[in-house]
């Protein structure tokens, strides 16, 4: 009875545990099912592809990716690296149906043997699996998740089809994923120029890509290719002869030239990839196979890269450590050159260093005196020519700033000229000109051509006269000028800026278009009046010798540079008829840019007290930078020159009255400028009158005598009819306070005139002995003339 019951408990158990034993079994599989991804979720499945950036000439200037892949159909990969793949990875791939059971024993038998694991058991359907869809974890329940998905890839899929996906998913060492990369970046040929070793070679390296890399070990990658023509050897897909022939091939291992350019314009690069991810999102950036085309000129971009290493190398521009900042070198420096007739970015340069920040595109600093051009166009709007005067004095203006209730604008060096052409205060960056400028012509106004023609920030706060001199509280962006000053280059058109100008997917459609957009924003005589007075900012004379003249090209160019007041911006954007291009120059974290000056070797040098000698970096830089990139690039271009239009005249003028020459005006006055036809001056100069010359004493300030010295005598010119004194441009003289300079004004708020004096000098007389001399002389006239009366 004992015995019995025993064996009824036994049953049990064992009834027990084949429940318990297929109740895992379908609990395993139903896991495995639910947890699995969905193929049927992919459609016509691909793997995931490289974006690939190109230049605007059609050469790889990057690629964006999770893992950099380039797909290439079954069709384009030659046979005999298919047969490699096969031989190597998965003998029986065309005869099992995603799992080979015969594999998976005979790879038990050889581990057993060897007592360690050297032989897999994974076909390629399998690893497909494995690479495609799950995560790289070596656990059981990935194992038979990589099974059963290995089922549903060879239910879905062709054995060809698959074999596609797997080239073209599989990791090759050094990032680089799928055979077409792996022959570029190996060999540098497309796949049908591979020849068998090389093909043998690529397969050899998915069991363990970086160690069987050529670049790694190249003896191992030699031994690995051999394993490779051995297999395919046995499975007859090549001849004993073809075997020993590659094994003989020399392999020549060169990079592709594509990566040459990985380094090219990183700042371009990454302004393209976040436009890219607003537009198309990560997903199909980085996995979507897409072509980009850029607006980059390769050749341009070098030029701009290695104009920039130039100078900071020979210590044009110097390099500091500072804590601050997004990087430790300053000062930094952004170029960027725009077509202004398509808006496309040509070339881009957005610091020095390795950091994210694109000072071109995302740095907002004061334009300084670059922002001068936008006052003097609204000025051309309202009427006024290139030989229009504005009064160079200083004057004091109301202020709404904080902290002050008044403002007296100053030139840099103090020094005023009075009455002077638009050119000539454009041209020399005159401040106090600017200002008078902007106050006349309205400030409303200026803002809004500069928006007009590309400025976006300017907010209620810069709506002061400071505008004038740049003086905005966000700033402008490096592009923002660029595009700006491009539309002078254009006759008024401006175009909006552009680094992608389409976008095809990996199929070769295109799904995105940018075409150049364009606005109408000056007419074009009045951009032509604009170039014209900064053709004469970057002259070298003889009439004028502008600012800007170390940016002088030799060919037809104009532009501006900007400095700020306290020398922590410095500025040149300018252009040619078919380039426009911008640099900047500051510190990361404002502040004066003021540096030791350093010699050959690296020593500081110091001046004869033992104090180190500075210099402060400015305008000066930036002219010169932009001068040495912007002759590199032209040279080989045909000279071209800013069309005129018809409605522009020129006219000889007063250079002092801005009127037609009279007959009194000095000849070195009398010049010939520009004016929209319509609006030149038509009356003769009243500013000019009829002069003598007169002697007077510095000292006294009565007229000279003959017995005033010499050293105490200056020759005035004056005007006869009003007595005023002139300078030497024949113009009358005002009085000015000494502190300030600004002309005195009388009751009547007219100027008061430096006038010639009316009284001879009293102070200076003959001394004695010429006293008696001319007393004895006067007597022994008078007795001549009375013997004279005696006869």
């Amino acid at each position: 009875m004992v015995k019995g019951k025993l064996k009824q408990l036994i049953i049990i158990a064992i009834i027990l545990f084949i429940a318990i034993s297929m109740g895992a079994v379908i609990g395993t599989v139903t896991w495995v099912i639910n947890q699995s991804p969905d193929i049927s979720e992919y459609g016509q499945w691909t793997t995931a592809e490289s974006t690939t950036v190109y230049t605007a000439d059609g050469e790889v200037l990057t690629r964006l990716y999770q893992q950099d892949r380039v797909y290439a159909p079954l069709s384009e990969v030659p046979e005999e690296l298919q047969h490699a793949i096969i031989a190597i990875e998965d003998d029986r791939f065309y005869n099992h149906y995603g799992i080979d059971a015969r594999g998976i024993l005979r790879a038990i038998t050889v581990n057993l043997r060897h007592r360690a694991t050297v032989e897999g058991a994974s076909t390629i359907t399998q690893q497909l699996a494995k690479n495609a869809l799950l995560t790289p974890e070596r656990l059981y329940s990935r194992k038979l998740q990589e099974m059963y998905i290995a089922l549903q890839f060879e239910r879905k899929y062709t054995k060809d089809e698959i074999l596609e996906f797997y080239l073209n998913e599989i990791f090759l060492g050094h990032s680089v994923y799928g055979v077409k990369n792996a022959a570029n970046f190996y060999f540098n040929k497309d796949l049908d120029e591979l020849t068998l070793a090389e093909s043998a070679l690529i397969a050899g390296l998915p069991r363990a890509p970086n160690y069987y890399s050529p670049y790694r070990n190249p003896n191992e990658a030699i031994r690995r290719r051999n394993i490779v023509l051995n297999r395919m050897l046995e499975q007859g897909y090549i001849t004993a002869q073809e075997a020993e022939e590659a094994r003989q091939e020399e392999l020549n291992f060169e990079q592709g030239e594509e990566d040459n350019n990985d380094n090219i314009a990183p700042y371009f690069v990454e302004h393209i990839r976040k436009e890219l991810l607003d537009q198309f999102g990560a997903r199909k950036v980085y996995t979507g196979g897409l072509k980009v085309h850029t607006s980059l000129d390769l050749e341009m971009q070098k030029k701009a890269e290695n104009t920039v290493n130039q100078a900071i190398e020979s210590g044009e521009i110097p390099t500091v450590e500072q804590e601050d900042g997004h990087g430790e070198r300053q000062p930094q420096l952004s170029l960027i050159t725009l077509d202004p007739h398509t808006g496309h970015i040509k070339s881009m340069v957005g610091g020095r260093g390795e950091d994210k920040f694109n000072r071109a595109t995302q740095a907002y600093r004061q334009p300084g005196s670059a922002f001068k051009p936008f006052v003097y166009t609204q000025a051309v709007r309202d009427g006024l020519g290139t030989g229009s005067i504005v009064d160079d004095t200083p004057k004091k203006y109301t202020s709404n700033l904080e902290g002050r209730d008044s403002w007296i604008p100053r030139n840099y060096n103090d020094q005023y000229s009075g009455p002077t052409t638009l050119r000539t205060g454009l041209a020399r960056s005159i401040n106090v000109m600017t200002v008078r400028l902007l106050d006349k012509v309205g400030i409303s106004n200026t803002i809004q051509t500069a928006e007009d023609m590309g400025i976006k920030n300017i907010i209620s706060e810069d709506r002061n006269l400071s505008l004038a001199l740049g003086g905005l509280t966000k700033g402008v962006t490096p592009l923002e000028m660029a595009t700006a000053y491009g539309t002078l280059a254009t006759g008024g058109i401006k175009s909006e800026p552009i680094a992608i100008s389409k976008v095809l997917d990996n199929r070769g459609n295109e799904i995105y278009s940018n075409p150049p957009v364009k606005d109408i924003v000056l007419e074009q005589s009045e951009a032509y009046l604009i170039t014209d007075m900064l053709k004469s900012a970057i002259a070298r004379g003889p009439d004028i010798w502008g600012t800007g003249w170390r940016a002088y090209l030799g060919r037809p160019a104009a532009g501006k540079t900007g400095t700020t007041s306290n020398y922590s911006d410095a500025w040149f954007v300018g252009y040619t008829p078919d380039l426009v291009t911008s640099v900047w120059i500051g510190e990361d974290s404002p502040k004066r840019m003021e540096y030791k000056q350093k010699d050959a070797e690296g020593n500081i040098i110091t001046d004869n007290n033992g104090n180190p000698q500075t210099e402060i970096i400015a305008s000066g830089q930036a002219a010169k930078l932009w001068g040495d990139y912007m002759r590199n690039i032209v040279q080989e271009r045909p000279v071209a020159e800013f069309e005129q239009p018809n409605n522009i005249i020129t006219k000889e003028i007063n250079s002092k009255s801005g009127q037609l020459p009279g007959p009194y005006c000095p000849d070195h006055t009398i010049t010939d400028e520009l004016f929209i036809e319509g609006t030149e001056p038509t009356e003769t100069c009243e500013l000019h009158k009829e002069t003598e010359k007169i002697e007077i004493n510095l000292e006294t300030g009565a007229i000279a005598t003959e017995y005033c010295p010499e050293d105490e005598v200056e020759t005035k010119e004056y005007q006869i009819k009003t007595r005023i004194i002139v300078d030497e441009d024949g113009v009358p003289i005002r009085k000015v306070d000494p502190e300030t300079k600004i002309p005195l004004t009388d009751d009547d708020g007219d100027y008061i005139y430096e006038k010639i004096p009316e009284e001879k000098c009293s102070e200076h007389l003959p001394d004695d002995k010429e006293i008696e001399e001319n007393n004895n002389g006067n007597m022994r006239d008078q007795i001549l003339d009375f013997f004279n009366t005696l006869r």
